[in-house]
């Protein structure tokens, strides 16, 4: 339980920053016990009721098709496309990746020169459209891979694209919606592991993840 519970702050903690919650998990989890990625998918549930909530005024926005957000249907779908299709095709791949401590050590770098790269790129901001999204939701399945921030990278791009800074930052949560839930059906229709700790002591483990993640989203993006 206690495994389970440290797990879930680390994953809470890390999911509004840009250092990537998965690649902390796998590191952490190798200390103390071995990764499940059955049971990480399962902690992004609190990450998508807190990002819901921290984007319930788009969502709204998006519902009413007010607007420019009428075109983030199609913005959004886009970006989605290319981390569903790596997601199917390579789950094998991605499921290795999360026992390997050398790959999740390479991914930070990975995700810290992206990082690093967004102070010398000064496009003037022009918005998003399809390419934007379309480049953003690729970077955004590289993301599927633990060490390589999500939010960092798919930000990071729409940033040196020229998209505002406001709207990558509730575009990329945005893309997290279905990108949660599409990882959560697919795993548990695969069966693909067990869950530790199930029944009340995974309650106890989402629910301080799920409002770890709602302060964190609180204080960082706020």
């Amino acid at each position: 339980m206690l495994e389970n519970i440290l797990l879930a702050i680390i994953q809470a903690g890390t999911e509004f920053l840009p250092v990537s919650s998965s690649g902390h998990l796998v590191l952490v989890s190798n200390l103390i016990s071995e990764p499940n990625l059955y049971f990480f998918i399962t902690l992004h549930v609190a990450s998508l009721f807190a990002v819901i909530i921290f984007t319930r005024n788009e969502l709204a926005h998006l519902f009413r098709f007010e607007g420019e957000y009428a075109k983030w249907w199609l913005y959004l779908l886009i970006g989605i496309i290319p981390a569903a299709v790596a997601g199917v095709f390579f789950k094998d791949f991605i499921e290795e990746a999360f026992s390997s401590l050398l790959f999740v050590g390479v991914s930070f770098f990975v995700t810290g020169f992206v990082l690093y790269m967004t102070k010398f790129h000064k496009k003037a901001p022009t918005g998003l459209n399809v390419e934007k999204s379309l480049l953003i939701g690729l970077v955004q399945a590289l993301a599927l891979l633990p060490g390589i921030s999500r939010s960092g990278i798919t930000i990071s791009t729409a940033l040196m694209a020229g998209v505002e800074k406001e709207k990558a930052i509730k575009f990329s949560f945005l893309l997290f919606i279905p990108l949660s839930i599409g990882a959560l059906i697919l795993n548990y229709v695969s069966g693909n592991g067990a869950i530790e700790g199930e029944g009340f002591y995974l309650s106890i483990s989402l629910i301080l993840s799920f409002i770890v993640c709602l302060l964190m989203s609180l204080v960082f993006l706020n």
